[in-house]
């Protein structure tokens, strides 16, 4: 038994007290700031505070404080205080929002304030009660002081280049952050800083240790290594403490001076002093983040949705059906193969192991083979003297047969990640058996990328493996979103997902005319009016400034949109606060300088022709479609440095056309100039994949409209036909040939804007049913020599290219 610590001044071991289970995704961020109440923030959006109804065993009672679409990952707590006597939740996440809410407060109640300021999404809070300000960080690295109850950026913490990913309001007049670009930086309240040091690698959480704590360190850090560090406010090393296997991603500080961690290792851990006293194990993958109360209890948020409360006192352990059920639930998780190394079956101790040998220190883990030949991980309890199991060993490479092998390794998925036009895409390998963000986090820094794209390339493997879980047979990656369009398993870190080519069966119906219109919905609507609330300050004390109501209006709509199913009809109600938001957004788009601060007026107008039932831009005082055509956009000059402006309007008319019937009608009266005004972005199709795709959205929803409306003849309609034939024609003439390598040209590796324009083609030709189109498109346009140029492009490769190639030319024969 030499190596063993010395347990006789030992605390005892925590226990379960309660699982608060309710969320729908990973709990991001948990605080239990008295006895009586904890908070929980989710990917799933919500904020919910879960009051305690009775003591022995606890139990509590949860309500819903927030909710939105977007991803909560941080909470902090203001406690009580004379202007809020039940004291303030701030929260924050995806939007980059900071909410500030009463414990008592509900989703339906409007927050008591609103602090905006970042530009990307919010990752860490920490607050000082006693100097009355709170401190944020977030992946626009950048870290900024707040004064409670002015609600905007104070001071801006200077000099971080990368992520902040952890804020520490250490004292009334200091303030510790730690970045992704490896540095720990010391500031006073004015923002000057004080010390910087190099934190030994990227610095994902930080906590302050009580004075005269037993090491002499001041605030300990943790880190991707999987170290924590312990330092004084001077930057000296005093400790490193080792045992976690994995990323750290969080830490706290009990009222005994113990250090509280959690990470990607599935556990929490506590250390008195230098020493790991106790290993407590999840069945989750991943412990997003601790938090301690002033009783002495812990709690914990996890990848399994599930918060969890652990204490000391045995008044306060839950009830032995729930003990039991969480030993239980540890046993028979699945623990990646990877997670623990190379596995040789042939070389594993037998179950005699585990009486044979003990353990030389807390959360010592073994793995056993077990007499049928499976393989269990076992850990070492030093309180217990004994191993506990804490689930199976699950080999990835038994989880399905469809594996792409990739450097040597067979993967259950290869991802193409685009990095930059005109260089060849990075690959992301990825088995179902890995946590995303362990896979996503070890792709950036393999290549040497910002992790600012964190969560969102997180989000897209989530997205592609979608219902794929450990020991799933057979995985298939899923397109991103619902559109059958070819929207492919292809990804832009910072960008919407664009794709390449996935074989699919050849239609055994007629395909054109096409007859339904297509929407472009990706992205958040939060993140637009985030970029509103920033920019509109430049407007103080003119015209263009919108006033609070307006804002709250926006706000309003904002969150309806990100909580609408856009996979169905249209049904978003016409409201007071959605007209007042067309008017602002009006003012955004038509007078906003310099024009590329209307960039998310236009994203949120785009949504809201998705999704409203009867638009509200077709009135005598509002023309918006007329305003955004002569707004400048579309000209030459500003489409050559800021196309995407021209983009995000493209997307607007989009769905415009699919959105209602009114918002149609306004696209009608504007046909003629929006065809005109849309003609010099067919030169980018070759250059910029994301508006190739918009473009031949539109041109596709413009044929569907003038085959498709029963106002107007065919005569009418005409004139737009030829001009639609002629830009698709361009379209197809100037596609480049397809080329799936990983050498070749976004353009290249996909076929989306392509089938797009042909199906506008098709659908122009068939549906208005004119010889003189016809005889145009093969005389003036040459029609027949261009879709001859798709076999010889590898166009034609595809079953659907070659069903609307055919359909065409036997129109026109």
């Amino acid at each position: 038994m030499s190596g063993m610590a010395d347990r006789s001044d030992a605390l005892p071991d925590f226990k379960l007290s309660a699982v608060l289970a309710g969320h729908t995704s990973d709990v991001r961020a948990v605080l239990l700031p008295d006895p009586s109440f904890a908070i929980t923030a989710s990917r799933d959006g919500s904020t919910r505070v879960w009051k305690r109804v009775s003591t022995s065993p606890p139990t509590y009672d949860p309500t819903e404080s927030s909710q939105g679409a977007t991803f909560k990952t941080c909470l902090a707590y203001l406690p009580p205080s004379k202007e809020y006597s039940d004291g303030l939740i701030l929260s924050s996440g995806q939007d980059a929002i900071i909410e500030a809410r009463q414990p008592s407060s509900t989703a339906e109640v409007n927050a008591e304030a609103i602090a905006v300021g970042h530009s990307h999404q919010v990752c860490s809070l920490d607050v000082d009660a006693a100097a009355r300000y709170f401190v944020s960080g977030s992946w626009d690295s950048t870290a900024k002081l707040w004064e409670v109850g002015r609600w905007e950026p104070s001071v801006d913490l200077p000099g971080h280049t990368a992520t902040v990913w952890a804020v520490l309001a250490y004292s009334r007049d200091t303030i510790i952050t730690g970045c992704a670009d490896r540095a720990i930086r010391v500031f006073d309240e004015r923002g000057k800083l004080m010390a910087s040091w190099d934190g030994k690698d990227i610095v994902r959480a930080l906590t302050a240790l009580p004075e005269g704590h037993s090491t002499g360190a001041d605030f300990a850090s943790a880190s991707n290594d999987g170290v924590i560090r312990l330092w004084t406010v001077g930057g000296k090393l005093v400790a490193e403490l080792f045992g976690h296997e994995s990323f750290i991603y969080s830490l706290a500080t009990l009222p005994t001076g113990e250090i509280v961690s959690s990470g990607e290792d599935r556990s929490v851990r506590i250390w008195q002093g230098t020493n790991c006293v106790q290993v407590i194990t999840l069945p989750a993958i991943s412990v997003w983040s601790v938090s301690t109360s002033s009783n002495g209890d812990l709690i914990v948020g996890s990848s399994d949705k599930v918060a969890r409360i652990f204490t000391r006192e045995q008044e306060r352990f839950a009830d032995q059906e729930t003990l039991t059920e969480f030993v239980e639930s540890v046993k028979s998780s699945s623990v990646p193969q990877q997670q623990v190394g190379g596995v040789n079956m042939t070389d594993l101790p037998g179950p005699d192991f585990l009486t044979r040998k003990s353990g030389t220190k807390e959360g010592q883990s073994q793995i056993i083979k077990e007499d049928d030949g499976s393989a269990t991980l076992y850990q070492w309890s030093m309180s217990q003297q004994a191993w506990i199991k804490i689930g199976q060993v699950v080999d990835s490479e038994s989880s399905g047969a469809n594996k792409t092998a990739y450097n040597g390794k067979e993967y259950d998925f290869v991802f193409d990640i685009d990095i930059e036009d005109g260089k060849p895409p990075l690959k992301l390998p990825y088995n179902v058996t890995q946590n995303p963000y362990d896979a996503a986090t070890k792709f950036l820094q393999n290549n040497e990328l910002p992790m600012s794209y964190l969560e969102e390339t997180a989000n897209f493997i989530i997205k592609n493996t979608q219902g794929t879980t450990l020991g799933a047979s057979q995985p298939q990656a899923q397109p991103v979103g619902a559109d059958p369009w070819g929207t492919e398993s292809r990804y832009r870190p910072g960008e919407v997902p664009t794709s390449s080519y996935q074989p699919r069966p050849a239609a055994s119906r007629k395909i054109l005319p096409h007859k339904e219109y297509l929407s472009i919905v990706l992205g958040k609507p939060n993140a637009a009016l985030g970029q509103i609330t920033k920019r509109n300050n430049e407007y103080i004390g003119t015209t263009s400034v919108l006033s609070a109501t307006e804002v709250q209006h926006l706000l309003d709509i904002s969150q309806q949109l990100e909580k609408y199913n856009f996979q169905g009809k249209p049904s978003l109600p016409t409201t007071p606060a959605l007209q007042s938001s067309i008017t602002s957004l009006v003012k955004i788009v038509t007078r906003w300088d310099p024009p590329s601060n209307r960039l998310a007026g236009l994203d949120l107008l785009r949504f809201i022709a998705a999704a409203a039932k009867d638009f509200p831009g077709t009135n005598d005082d509002i023309d918006i479609v007329a305003g955004i055509l002569s707004s400048g956009i579309f000209d030459a000059d500003l489409v050559k440095t800021n196309n995407k402006l021209a983009m995000i309007a493209i997307r607007f008319f989009s769905n415009a056309l699919y959105g209602s019937e009114s918002s149609r009608e306004l696209i009608k009266e504007h046909l003629e100039s929006i065809l005109e005004s849309l003609k010099p972005l067919s030169s980018l199709i070759a250059s910029d994949v994301s508006v190739a795709v918009a473009l031949t959205t539109l041109y596709l929803n413009l044929a569907v409209l003038i085959t498709t409306d029963k106002s107007s003849d065919s005569d009418t309609y005409a004139p737009y036909g030829l001009a639609l034939i002629e830009e698709t024609s361009k379209i197809l003439s100037s596609s480049p040939s397809v080329n799936h390598t990983a050498s070749a040209t976004p353009a290249a590796q996909t076929t989306e804007p392509a089938y797009r324009a042909i199906v506008a083609l098709g659908t122009v030709l068939i549906g208005l049913k004119r010889e003189d189109l016809s005889s145009a498109a093969k005389d003036n346009f040459d029609v027949p020599s261009t879709l001859a140029q798709l076999k010889t492009k590898k166009y034609l490769d595809e079953p659907r290219f070659q069903t609307a190639v055919g359909e065409i030319q036997g129109a026109l024969r």
